[in-house]
């Protein structure tokens, strides 16, 4: 309050000395249409004090938006937005009571959050600027699908490149031939790591070499001031905004991880690389979908969005209880955890049968 009212006292001082007029606020001197640096054509302000009245109206954007803040998070009831949730997908039954259940671990979370004042950190204000879903929707998202698709091809490359060039006869009947397979795996994990690397590691050094978070690594990121939609985030640890940056881009190379693994094993019955990226598109849809068949009443339409396939559509939800089928306090970790043994299992499964097979 201090430091906003002394600033408006010298704008006020700017004003008076060129008008004869003072204002309570800066947003009143922007609608008086004859004196507002905004309107006014002539040269009554000089371009130092409209940069000066420029950023004292971002000073009281976030002045009035931090004196409410008690008080709309006094108006957010979780068990109410359950309720919502519940209405808007046609829950009923076990769902209904699962996600009943859910929203009251997030009710008690959000008032730990409150207790500890969280939600009171300066950020770049999300009503205006929206950059947590710039960057974890947005960017993130695309990443992740650009990444995907050059990891399934690389690796649907990798381990059917004998049976695309028609060498796998020469290459599978040699002493080591059949141990490839485990160094074509391997080659697919190092080429989905390096891939991952490149691409993230470019894109978000241009994205933080443009915008400057000096300051805002250390600040929750459940404060208020990231509120962007019709509720705030409210994450499910305190986490910091460079330990959720961290913890995002751990999932990002986990699930692309994934992707590399899921592929494998296609390739292991498929010798097409077109074919491959054919069936993992069609995967990648039908995980996607499956959840929408499934009974309202049943905890199945929770279960069948455990896929990396339902993980990668909202990345600016991760660790958060925003979503509805990705309210979970756990979601992210079951799901890379349970997918991650599959698939170790699998892929150790395809590797056993590919040496007793025949090559054709």
């Amino acid at each position: 309050d201090n430091y906003y009212n002394d600033e408006l006292n010298k704008m006020n001082e700017i004003t008076s000395k060129k008008t004869s007029r003072s204002y309570e606020s800066v947003l009143e001197l922007f609608k008086d249409n004859e004196y507002s640096p905004q309107v006014y054509k002539g040269d009554i302000y000089n371009e130092e004090e409209k940069k000066f009245i420029s950023g004292l109206s971002i000073v009281e954007i976030y002045h009035q938006f931090i004196k409410n803040i008690d008080e709309r998070y006094s108006t957010i009831d979780t068990m109410t937005i359950a309720e919502s949730a519940i209405n808007s997908a046609g829950l009923s039954g076990k769902a209904a009571d699962t996600l009943r259940n859910e929203y009251k671990k997030l009710g008690d979370r959000f008032e730990k959050l409150k207790e500890n004042e969280e939600h009171k950190n300066l950020f770049f204000m999300g009503e205006i600027y929206g950059m947590h879903s710039f960057l974890f929707k947005t960017l993130f998202k695309s990443l992740i699908l650009e990444i995907m698709i050059i990891v399934v091809l690389i690796t649907a490359y990798l381990v059917n490149y004998e049976f695309e060039n028609s060498t796998h006869h020469l290459a599978y009947s040699s002493k080591r031939g059949r141990k490839i397979i485990v160094d074509k795996l391997f080659a697919s994990i190092i080429s989905t790591i390096i891939v991952t690397t490149i691409i993230m590691g470019v894109s978000l050094l241009a994205y933080f070499t443009l915008f400057d978070y000096s300051g805002l690594w250390n600040v929750p990121i459940s404060t208020a001031l990231n509120w962007e939609d019709k509720l705030p985030y409210i994450s499910w640890w305190n986490m910091s905004f460079a330990q959720y940056l961290l913890s995002a881009i751990g999932v990002v190379y986990i699930c692309e991880l994934l992707f590399a693994g899921i592929t494998f094993v296609i390739s292991k019955f498929l010798k097409n690389n077109y074919i491959v990226f054919f069936i993992f598109t069609i995967i990648f849809g039908g995980s996607i979908l499956i959840p929408g068949f499934m009974p309202t009443s049943s905890n199945a339409i929770f279960i069948t969005g455990f896929t990396p396939f339902c993980l990668i559509l909202n990345p600016f939800l991760w660790f958060m209880g925003n979503g509805i089928s990705t309210v979970f306090k756990y979601y992210e970790i079951i799901t890379v955890g349970v997918w991650s043994v599959l698939l170790i299992i699998l892929c150790t499964l395809c590797i056993k049968r590919f040496k007793r097979e025949s090559i054709y």
